[in-house]
């Protein structure tokens, strides 16, 4: 059976045969990031005495707790090597031994630093759906991720498909000298196996790529709009944290949740609208323009956007998965 994909040709609901190389290559650019990098440095930033957040402004966020019994991280980096200068700058704070790793989604961005951690000994958990997808689009992950690769001057044959050794459903607690490590999931946000980590002792939650401030989420794996949305109002209504630590972006707090729910709720109906109207897609591309959010980071990555909401609008399916 000949494998069909969407094609923005203009003409609403049309697909034609591509093969699946070239069905993978629209998965792969459409699940692309243009936002220019700004050269800023990565910085560690202490948050509370045991808990500190690595963030990176043009690439992926980590955080890492340090206790008398070891240290747990979430998210490792985009390649082995920037997760040996992530363990460089965890030694600068701490030489206890590294235990666990979460890796908070599926992106290569968030697991292709692991060989680094598991090499130091880690235990690597994660969400069900989160290693079932990371295991299913890995060719795809490292396509998307050639330019970086590129310009950091990478051996893409260094990374290797680091698989969890714990997995979880809803919700599973790690302990670890003394404190307890909160690992929830919700249902699909920005993409299903969204792990959402709570420090309660420290009143902070790490959020996963369902969650970021000021910026334009990539729409190329959620499954579900109107969950991404549901689960943000749950998000924001909980009372046992303080402080967000995202997975992109800068520390936030809880009304920058509302801020991205009442932009994901605009766009989504916006674009339903245009569906339903028979709207094609290059046109709905010309003239939904959202201009109240121009000033947020990744909009330039918006006639993307529009592109992966028709097709899940249209289909129910994400052909990245595929």
């Amino acid at each position: 059976m000949a494998l069909v994909a969407l094609v923005s040709d203009g003409s609403w609901g049309r697909v034609r045969p591509v093969g699946r190389a070239g069905a993978n290559a629209l998965a792969v650019a459409a699940a692309q990031s243009y936002e220019p990098h700004t050269g800023q440095p990565a910085v560690v930033k202490q948050v509370a005495s045991d808990l500190y957040f690595f963030y990176d402004y043009d690439g992926s966020n980590s955080v890492f707790l340090v206790t008398d019994a070891g240290v747990l991280v979430i998210d490792t980096r985009e390649h082995p090597r920037a997760g040996q200068d992530l363990i460089a700058r965890i030694r600068k704070v701490t030489d206890k031994p590294i235990k666990w790793v979460i890796n908070s989604h599926f992106h290569g961005d968030h697991t292709y630093g692991n060989a680094a951690f598991q090499a130091a000994g880690a235990t690597f958990v994660t969400q069900q759906e989160t290693a079932r997808i990371m295991k299913l689009v890995q060719p795809k992950e490292m396509a998307r991720r050639q330019d970086y690769f590129k310009e950091h001057n990478y051996d893409p044959r260094e990374v290797k498909l680091i698989l969890p050794d714990v997995t979880f459903d809803k919700q599973m607690s790690i302990y670890l000298g003394g404190r307890e490590i909160r690992l929830m999931y919700f249902g699909p946000g920005q993409q299903p196996g969204d792990t959402f980590v709570l420090f309660p002792h420290d009143r902070a939650l790490f959020t996963p790529g369902a969650f970021t401030s000021h910026s334009m989420p990539n729409m190329a794996f959620t499954t579900s709009v109107d969950n991404w949305i549901k689960l943000l109002d749950n998000v924001a209504a909980r009372n046992d944290y303080d402080v967000i630590l995202p997975a992109h972006g800068d520390v936030a707090h809880r009304q920058d949740i509302k801020e991205l729910q009442s932009m994901l709720s605009d766009e989504y109906a916006t674009v339903k609208a245009a569906v339903a109207k028979g709207m094609p897609l290059a046109q709905a591309q010309a003239t939904l323009t959202f201009p109240q959010y121009k000033d947020w980071r990744n909009y330039s990555r918006l006639k993307s956007e529009i592109q992966n909401l028709y097709e899940l609008i249209q289909t129910g399916k994400r052909s990245y998965f595929e």
